[in-house]
């Protein structure tokens, strides 16, 4: 669940951002992006505890949101920001970019497969003769619509996945991503 919240998170901050995608990522940017990451996480941890998240996706997305509008008021979120060569906006920007060429190397082709998962239970779905027609059409509307958003998240240029993929280890520890 720490993994939907922090995806959560990432994806939030494409929306606080006004200048995502402005150019691709360099090797200081994701180091920077996981060292402020390590000293954040627990501001984050520690916010999700004390709202009460109970882990579902609405509640989790309503403390993620909640956090990220917050963060522009601390002081303390800044000076770490800063430490590591980010100010708000390029944080943002940097996060979205990290976390999703990250996403695009583990759960893409070359990682976990996930589009290629799906279009197994689709078609796992399709050759299903005890699932009534009816429950069967909804069922695949709604892995179509989640295919979709996947392929979105999974969009991430080349380079940045080149540029990502020598710190997968030290990204899953931050994502508690697990095989």
């Amino acid at each position: 669940m720490k993994l939907v919240r922090l995806a959560g998170l990432f994806m939030m901050m494409l929306c606080v951002s006004s200048n995502a995608w402005c150019s691709g990522l360099t090797v200081s940017d994701v180091q920077g992006f996981i060292a402020s990451m390590q000293e954040l996480k627990p501001y984050f941890d520690q916010y999700a505890e004390e709202s009460g998240d109970d882990g579902d996706s609405a509640s989790t997305a309503q403390v993620v949101t909640d956090w990220a509008q917050g963060l522009k008021e601390q002081r303390d979120v800044e000076a770490i920001l800063g430490k590591h060569g980010f100010d708000f906006n390029t944080w943002s920007t940097v996060s979205q970019q990290v976390t999703q060429a990250y996403m695009a190397v583990r759960l893409g082709k070359d990682g976990q497969d996930v589009m290629g998962q799906m279009r197994q239970s689709i078609a796992e779905i399709e050759g299903n003769k005890d699932i009534p027609a009816e429950y069967k059409t909804q069922m695949i509307t709604q892995m179509q619509t989640s295919m979709a958003e996947m392929e979105k998240v999974l969009t991430a240029s080349p380079q940045d996945q080149d540029t990502v993929k020598p710190f997968v280890s030290e990204l899953d520890a931050i994502f508690e991503m697990q095989e």
